[in-house]
């Protein structure tokens, strides 16, 4: 019979893809496996691993087996393996993959650093939204896929007036999110790891809980927000640090997905203009950190730049522009959710123009009482697009031409009104 006791080194662990192993390591979340024909041993979490029977497969298998049961211990290190790389020689050099190129690699950590109310979380949830519903945002080539997000800092109805301005942004609606998942901890004890008695970080229950839900629900992204919240060490303390962002380290290489981790940089980070947060072990031990700030010129605008980039170019920076809720790519052309709203607002005009002129309800291009877009704001047909979106469609169509300015009544009192071009019957009227 199995023992029922966690795996430790020297025990024999299975995986459904990679067969039978040799534990080398083992921390509380997960545990190192070398598996029969690897040349280096994989992390995995506990959770994708079960207790196997000792393997009778092959002579190799069952040596390595003899060898690790009397050499291994609690206290060992774990085993090391040397590569040659002319072994390497004629094989398929390996693609670097990217949830976003150049900035977010995969199946590791990023840090996007911040200063609060300058909108990181609303920037993660927009990549996180974007990537679910397959959509291009901000001119980035996301990977497209499932996210989950867990926030500590906001309560679900922010989530949800954020989601809908978001995905109105995109053109699309909240129904389009049905590969997304939130978990709002605002009200709640969000941490996901503390420092034990001896001052080693462990994960929570939570954590645990998080993980469990993670491995079923398979997400390409996963946000984790913010640092001050989920992480229960001290930030300061360099060896704590890196425990955290190798426990989160662990959850993106087994689930082969991104991480991507909100932290508020330090006072001294601000000042310096880097970002950065509490100790270095933080900057440290993530291969890549972005920093958004607030332009000191431009309210609305923001600067997103590419701290540290281990497989990629450092100083890179993407302006961004906060409008309507969401964030646009500030480089003087429309976005796609630009072109889509605008187009939408167009519709939208021109339908409500032709029924206000059907029901005898004139409306005019001059700001007043008829102002066409004051009153059709008001109207339940306007199906929530904006004023300003309706002034600049009512812009628009007059000069593509489908819109037109007509002056009707006697000469002494000539009163103006907006119709149609299609509409334009040729009645007794100047224009």
């Amino acid at each position: 019979m199995m023992e029922n006791r966690p795996l430790k080194v020297g025990d024999h662990a299975r995986h459904h893809k990679f067969g039978i192993g040799i534990v080398t390591d083992a921390d509380t979340t997960s545990v190192q496996v070398r598996f029969e024909g690897d040349a280096l041993p994989r992390r995995i979490m506990r959770i994708f691993v079960s207790r196997a029977e000792d393997p009778r497969d092959t002579v190799r298998t069952a040596q390595r087996a003899r060898h690790h049961e009397q050499a291994a211990n609690d206290n060992n290190p774990s085993d090391i393996s040397f590569i040659n790389p002319a072994d390497w020689n004629n094989k398929p050099i390996p693609k670097r993959e990217w949830f976003i190129p150049e900035l977010v690699p995969m199946r590791t950590v990023t840090i996007l650093n911040g200063d609060g109310g300058v909108g990181k979380s609303l920037l993660a949830l927009q990549l996180a939204a974007a990537s679910s519903m397959g959509a291009e945002t901000l001119g980035f080539k996301l990977a497209m896929g499932r996210s989950l997000y867990i926030g500590a800092e906001d309560e679900a109805d922010e989530f949800h007036r954020r989601l809908a301005d978001i995905t109105a942004s995109h053109g699309r609606q909240l129904s389009d999110l049905c590969e997304f998942r939130l978990l709002s901890l605002a009200d709640a004890d969000a941490t996901l790891a503390a420092a034990d008695r001896g001052g080693r970080i462990q994960p929570t229950e939570l954590y645990a809980k998080i993980v469990k839900y993670a491995v079923d629900f398979m997400p390409r992204l996963i946000v984790l927000d913010t640092v001050a919240d989920l992480f229960g060490g001290d930030e300061i303390k360099r060896t704590q640090a890196r425990q955290f962002i190798g426990m989160l380290r662990t959850l993106a290489i087994s689930l082969d997905a991104a991480v991507i981790l909100l932290a508020h940089p330090s006072l001294q980070g601000m000042q310096s203009g880097s970002g950065s947060s509490g100790s270095t072990g933080w900057n440290n031990s993530v291969r890549s950190r972005l920093y958004l700030t607030r332009d000191k010129d431009d309210q609305e605008l923001r600067i997103l730049e590419v701290m540290k980039a281990n497989y990629g170019q450092t100083g890179k920076t993407v302006k961004l522009r906060w409008t309507d809720g969401a964030f646009n790519l500030d480089d003087g052309k429309p976005s796609v959710g630009d072109v889509m709203m605008a187009a939408r607002a167009e519709r939208v005009f021109c339908d409500l123009l032709s029924m206000l002129n059907r029901q005898g309800r004139n409306v005019c291009h001059v700001p007043g009482t008829t102002y066409a877009p004051a009153v059709m704001e008001k109207l339940p047909e306007c199906d929530g697009v904006p004023k300003a979106r309706l002034v600049e469609a009512m812009n628009a169509l007059l000069k593509s031409g489908d819109i037109k300015i007509v002056s009707e009544g006697p000469k002494s009192k000539r009163r103006q009104r907006l119709i149609l071009a299609s509409e334009d019957f040729g009645s007794d009227r100047e224009e």
